[in-house]
Formats: C-alpha cells, sequence, structure tokens
C-alpha cells in the first residue's frame, strides 16, 4: 500500500497491552503512517499536541483515567481531531464518546480504522 490519501500521518495510539500495541503499531508503519504509542491515558495526555493527525485508543487502560477520559482531553483540546475509541470488553454509548468520536469493538481491521479516519464527514460523525 501506499502513502496516507489525506493529511493524517501521525496517529496515537494508546494501548495498555504491550503486544497488541506493538502490532497495531507496526500494521499502521506498514500503512505508510506514524504511530506514536502510548500504554496509558497519562502518557497519552503528555503526547497529544497540534503535530497529532488522529488519536486510536483503547477504553480499558489499566490504572488510571481510561481512553474515554482521554478522548474527551483530546476531542476539548483538539477539536477537529479524528478519534477512535476501541475495546473488547466496554461497549460506550453515544453519550460516552466525545463528538465526531467512533467507536469500535475489537477484534477489529486496522485498514477499517484508517479508511474512517480519511473519511471527509469524521468530523461530524456521531
Amino acid at each position: 500500500m501506499g502513502k496516507p490519501m489525506s493529511h493524517i500521518s501521525k496517529i496515537l495510539v494508546v494501548e495498555d497491552n504491550p503486544l497488541l500495541l506493538l502490532d497495531l503499531c507496526d500494521l499502521l508503519t506498514d500503512l505508510g503512517y506514524s504511530p506514536l504509542p502510548a500504554t496509558n491515558a497519562g502518557a497519552g495526555a503528555h503526547l497529544l499536541d497540534a503535530s497529532i493527525d488522529a488519536l486510536i485508543t483503547d477504553i480499558e487502560l489499566g490504572a488510571g483515567p481510561d481512553g474515554l477520559a482521554l478522548a474527551r482531553l483530546a476531542a476539548s483540546t483538539l477539536p477537529h481531531l479524528p478519534i477512535i475509541v476501541v475495546s473488547g470488553g466496554v461497549r460506550p454509548t453515544a453519550a460516552d464518546l466525545p463528538a465526531g468520536a467512533l467507536f469500535f469493538p475489537k477484534p477489529y481491521r486496522v485498514e477499517t480504522l484508517v479508511s474512517v479516519l480519511h473519511r471527509p464527514s469524521h468530523a461530524q460523525a456521531a
């Protein structure tokens, strides 16, 4: 596969399972992205800045804030940031997610996640 089709390049990936984090980052790299890994919401929050083009976060991140808290922080800090929330155990309601964020249950296809990131309507998705 070639380079990403839009401006999305640097993706913050937050996942507390080291193997899943490594696997997702490897797949994103293979697809032409620059993943920035973090293993908890605190580390993810420290990496949130204007250089990030998208956020993919697990909900259950061990001790401390969860991925939904991180997604809400990201949405308030960077309002146009595409945000994808994933989980194998938690099924959030639309009200749990910040505006524009999308939820995908695990297991998911990485290709599905990145195709959603490139949708022009992503910022308006509910």
